[in-house]
């Protein structure tokens, strides 16, 4: 980064191509003055910021329009921040880097929304480089596409379409009060009534006795087989018990994921048997920090799909963003929005997932 002062901006232009080369990047003009003999004599000099940025597409041959257009301005004395349509944008995204106003008030939505701010810094500085690439002329309403666009391909929307379900026994990890049980009804009450599945529930939650009561209500409304597994032996033999069976959802007990022991508990009952499939369930109102150390404690287990509950009870949606930022090789399946069973449960979709976040909940 280099600071050039000259008299005209095609001069301060002239001379960052010399002594950065062509490929430099301007960050920030504005105009300067140097008083001598007590202000009696003042000039108006160009000041600019620039860079050899190699990261970025934007190079000098993109910049003659604008530099002739801030020489105008300059000229013309009408403007002391030379008609630019910009400042510096927050500190925090690089106080290099600048861009239109309207950047503060997004990045501002994505930090009200619990984005990490990594997440945020990347997106408003790609958003700059877009900015300038369009000849600074992107209204706010194609700022607004563009951060849309951008979360979505960062996203991956591969990732949101439903997979199909192959395996006969789905297992559901998760912690306390996230919504498995719940979660396995609607789940199952699919299977059955749009399905025409042949349905089962196994639990391997035997620390609270309401769990398996839960779980038992939902078999006897589904009126199907309930079991109990209290130890590996009676769930390798309730796996086999099962087996021609269409689906057969295994519930677990949602202890506290930070003890060693209950995770080495749960690899030991699941690792090595293809014939189960892996589901971490993740509640949207938690916040990101737990959110990413859960997905990271059971990794493990190679549990790649995810189910995102509660999405009725939060208004902020960022931290599941992040999250799924941090792990783009995980997979969602489903969305719940609700209690009621099977009907709050929802195939994820991206688009309306960001709209929801940049309170757009109307533009799907």
């Amino acid at each position: 980064m280099k600071k050039i002062i000259a008299p005209t901006m095609a001069q301060a232009i002239e001379k960052v191509k010399q002594e950065l080369g062509s490929d430099a990047v301007i960050f920030q003009t504005k105009k300067v003055t140097n008083g001598r003999f007590f202000n009696l004599f003042k000039q108006v000099n160009v000041e600019v910021l620039a860079a050899n940025d190699t990261d970025t597409d934007l190079s000098f041959k993109d910049l003659p329009k604008n530099a002739e257009k801030r020489h105008r301005s300059l000229s013309s004395g009408l403007d002391d921040q030379i008609g630019l349509p910009f400042r510096p944008s927050n500190g925090k995204v690089d106080r290099l880097f600048s861009g239109p106003v309207y950047l503060d008030r997004l990045r501002s939505r994505l930090v009200t929304q619990g984005l990490k701010e990594q997440h945020v810094d990347d997106l408003i500085k790609t958003m700059v480089k877009k900015w300038y690439q369009s000849d600074e002329s992107l209204s706010e309403l194609e700022l607004d596409q563009l951060l849309k666009d951008l979360l979505v391909k960062r996203l991956n929307p591969k990732r949101f379409q439903n997979t199909v379900v192959n395996h006969r026994f789905v297992m559901f990890l998760g912690p306390t009060g996230v919504g498995k049980t719940t979660t396995i009804a609607k789940l199952a009450g699919r299977e059955i009534l749009e399905g025409g599945k042949k349905v089962a529930f196994i639990t391997t939650d035997t620390f609270r006795i309401a769990a398996i009561s839960q779980l038992k209500t939902y078999a006897d409304i589904l009126n199907i087989p309930m079991e109990v597994a209290y130890t590996h032996q009676d769930f390798h033999a309730l796996i086999g018990k099962y087996a021609d069976y269409d689906r057969v959802f295994i519930d677990t007990a949602g202890r506290n994921f930070n003890e060693q022991a209950y995770m080495a508990d749960m690899g030991e009952m699941v690792r090595d048997d293809p014939q189960i499939m892996l589901c971490l369930v993740l509640a949207a109102t938690a916040k990101l920090e737990d959110l990413t150390s859960l997905v990271r404690r059971f990794k493990p287990l190679s549990a790649e799909h995810l189910i995102i509950t509660k999405m009725d009870e939060t208004s902020t949606y960022g931290a599941i963003v992040s999250t799924l930022l941090e792990f783009p090789e995980k997979r969602i399946l489903y969305i719940t929005n609700g209690q009621q069973v099977p009907d709050d449960l929802k195939v994820p979709n991206v688009n309306e997932w960001i709209n929801f976040m940049l309170g757009d909940k109307n533009d799907e």
